[in-house]
């Protein structure tokens, strides 16, 4: 980290605050896939400290800040509360509260799925957001759609495609099975409201804060399908049987929805593609094959 950079940060919680910083450690943090990250303990407090390079990503921390307090706001979770978000020279960054890990709670997959069951149930008349804003790095579309097909398509894969194609890091054939899907969705999905969801709900945006109890973070959020952040937990191996039960109980999902949960993490996975590379187009191409 830059040594004005760290001056500029270090000014700004002094001015928040209104005490002189004591620091006592400033240690680079791990899963800066996109930005640099930095856990820092004061005299002020615990805090967690994320930048990049602000041409890149024009409003990203912003729109971050956006989404986590629309979720705290709108949920029992707990999240890291924003301190402040700002520029200096060519850096974006966020500073939050810093979360100190702790042993989980005997119940912690049952309040983990009731609390996601009853965020879902928050939920307005169309599908999408008053803004755009980012999965990953990449930027992820909201325009606000009446219907859950029209959006899931035109604002999720068909986006993610044109990248992909763009980029020849999926093929001709892949498209093709992908407009053939496109085709039967209505036939797929049953009707729903919207629902507040997280959007990128995967093992490693959650962990056990203090109280024991799930805190989440780094979401990606907008209205849309409630099975979109359920098959998101599917996406790399998913969570414990008792979370599952506790969100059916709490608000029971549709009829079908094991079959549906490849559908839903088409999504996330051309992210992949179009973030890591064609190594998961081959996973792409043989969920749309079960289709064609």
């Amino acid at each position: 980290m830059e040594a004005s950079f760290q001056k500029a940060v270090m000014d700004q919680i002094e001015t928040l605050t209104g005490s002189a910083l004591t620091v006592e450690y400033l240690r680079l943090a791990s899963g800066g896939s996109i930005n640099q990250t930095y856990s820092l303990l004061t005299n002020q407090g615990h805090f967690f400290l994320k930048f990049n390079q602000r041409d890149l990503y024009p409003k990203m921390f912003q729109l971050e800040k956006k989404g986590l307090e629309l979720l705290q706001n709108h949920s029992e979770f707990k999240l890291p509360k924003v301190v402040l978000t700002a520029e200096h020279k060519e850096y974006s960054y966020l500073l939050m509260e810093g979360i100190d890990p702790a042993p989980m709670a005997e119940n912690f997959w049952t309040l983990f799925g009731q609390r996601l069951a009853k965020m879902h149930q928050k939920s307005t008349s169309d599908y999408g957001l008053d803004s755009n804003n980012y999965i990953g790095s990449l930027p992820q579309k909201n325009k606000w759609k009446r219907s859950w097909i029209e959006f899931f398509v035109q604002n999720r894969l068909q986006f993610q495609e044109k990248l992909a194609l763009d980029s020849q890091r999926i093929d001709r054939q892949t498209s093709t099975l992908l407009s053939v899907l496109y085709g039967k969705m209505e036939r797929l999905f049953t009707p729903t409201r919207p629902s507040l969801l997280h959007g990128d709900l995967w093992s490693g945006n959650y962990m056990c804060g203090p109280d024991g109890h799930a805190t989440i973070y780094d979401p990606a959020v907008y209205y849309g399908h409630r099975e979109m952040d359920i098959a998101m937990t599917y996406l790399f191996g998913g969570f414990q049987k008792e979370f599952y039960d506790a969100y059916q109980d709490e608000f029971p999902l549709d009829e079908g929805w094991e079959e549906r949960i490849e559908i839903c993490n088409l999504y996330p996975l051309l992210v992949h593609v179009n973030l890591f590379g064609a190594s998961y187009a081959n996973r792409v191409k043989a969920i749309l094959k079960r289709y064609a």
